[in-house]
């Protein structure tokens, strides 16, 4: 073998070692961090120099991103369509340079109107068509037994990308200003997310394959579907209470998460903490929710999901409560793990749920509806606590309301029961 050669052949023989499924869940992670590191974390470092520098009330900016959440409410089912009939590359060909390129945009605003239209319609549209949705559906597909696990490693990626993206961006913040830092954080995305994007496959079906590796078959030869496997259609589960349910708990928790998560930095820079510290911390919460997003995958693959994150978002709602009422930066400090620990397993678990009840045939799609469902509470979270803050000068009461519902977001959950529905094999068959 020659010097040449044997990287090359080291790198075939691991490649047909280990199942392609992982492959896609590492890229899958990558891409996940990016997003979620330099988007959803991310913009709350940038939430506080924007409202400095142009004088916006943060109930006033807390809307344009709000706002940016009506792209997957309005075009979610639209593009879970897409995925499932064209497959994740192609989509995420097209998003990944749409996001970042949005990102660069955000550096010649100059105006609410212009922050309003780049932010949506690049940033958040290219995020939806080249990120979580696409991804999601990808791992899913490509996993059946260890189908939560391969979700938890993949999401564990957004925390990742959380701690690290977002001490970078407030240094970067402070070092050289926004308008800068948002250049890189565009860049960043472009660079590192295209070369991901190519390594995304739809279903292992479709390459002579079965989820988690079962069967191998020569390429190009379709694999049978599990004999067990549902296949809804989105037409059937919008029939199914269970979809209503789970929806409605999205809502919910989505009224907790996106509120805490852009004003978590403002909140803790009026405590005394400088941007840097109050980035670094949030970055933190994110890192520390690789816990729950691991540890409460792994045993979703063993015990029922729906009581699992049943619980998450009850123990999540609680600690907001505890964070309301707490006086120290210690006991704050304690009650922001158990938030990190509820908030990974919240994340994680709903996409391997969807997957176990509804099944693998209409999964982005129906992964698009559920983003619909979802969609008022992230326009309702981050403007509340913004109101509210307008109105009291404190997040108090905007705390208190996110305890509700992250309790009610776990109650709902108790009432969800599996659909009946063919089996996919038989699915199949019949359209056969």
């Amino acid at each position: 073998m020659s010097i040449i050669s044997a990287p090359v052949t080291v790198a075939k023989e691991l490649k047909e070692r280990v199942f392609y499924g992982w492959w896609i869940v590492a890229g899958a992670s990558t891409v996940m961090a990016l997003s979620a590191g330099v988007n959803f974390y991310g913009i709350s470092a940038f939430f506080v120099p924007l409202s400095e520098e142009f004088g916006w009330k943060r109930s006033v900016l807390s809307g344009v991103f709000s706002l940016s959440r009506l792209e997957g409410g309005l075009f979610g089912p639209v593009e879970g369509f897409l995925i499932d009939k064209f497959g994740p590359r192609r989509l995420m060909l097209i998003g990944i340079p749409l996001m970042g390129l949005g990102f660069i945009a955000l550096s010649q605003v100059n105006s609410l109107i212009a922050l309003y239209l780049v932010y949506i319609f690049m940033v958040t549209v290219g995020s939806g068509l080249g990120t979580f949705s696409p991804v999601s559906a990808a791992v899913a597909n490509w996993f059946d037994k260890k189908r939560s696990r391969a979700i938890g490693i993949t999401m564990s990626g957004v925390a990742i990308g959380g701690a690290i993206c977002l001490p970078v961006i407030g240094w970067a913040i402070s070092e050289y200003g926004w308008r800068p830092a948002v250049v890189g954080a565009g860049v960043v995305i472009i660079a590192a997310g295209l070369p991901v994007a190519f390594i995304m496959r739809h279903k292992p079906e479709q390459y002579g394959m079965l989820p988690d590796g079962a069967a191998r078959r020569d390429e190009g030869r379709q694999a049978e579907p599990s004999e067990s496997e549902p296949a809804i259609t989105a037409r059937q589960s919008l029939k199914m209470p269970s979809l209503w349910f789970l929806g409605m708990s999205l809502t919910l928790r989505s009224v907790v998460t996106t509120g805490l998560t852009l004003h978590f930095v403002a909140m803790m820079k009026d405590r005394g903490f400088s941007l840097s510290v109050a980035s670094s911390l949030l970055g933190s919460v994110a890192l520390l929710s690789i816990v729950g997003r691991l540890g409460m995958a792994w045993l979703g693959d063993f015990v029922d999901k729906r009581y699992l994150l049943a619980g998450a978002n009850i123990m999540m709602g609680l600690s907001l409560l505890a964070l309301a009422l707490a006086s120290s930066f210690w006991l704050s400090g304690a009650v922001l793990v158990v938030y990190a620990v509820a908030y990974g397993g919240s994340i994680v678990l709903p996409v391997a749920l969807q997957a176990e009840y509804f099944g693998r045939r209409s999964f982005a799609t129906i992964r698009g509806i559920l983003s619909s469902m979802q969609t008022p509470g992230m326009l309702v979270g981050p403007v509340f606590a913004g109101i509210v803050y307008d109105m009291t000068e404190s997040y108090f009461v905007a705390f208190m309301g996110f305890a509700l519902a992250g309790v009610l977001a776990g109650l709902l959950l108790l009432g969800i029961r599996k659909p009946k529905a063919q089996p996919a094999r038989a699915a199949a068959q019949a359209v056969s």
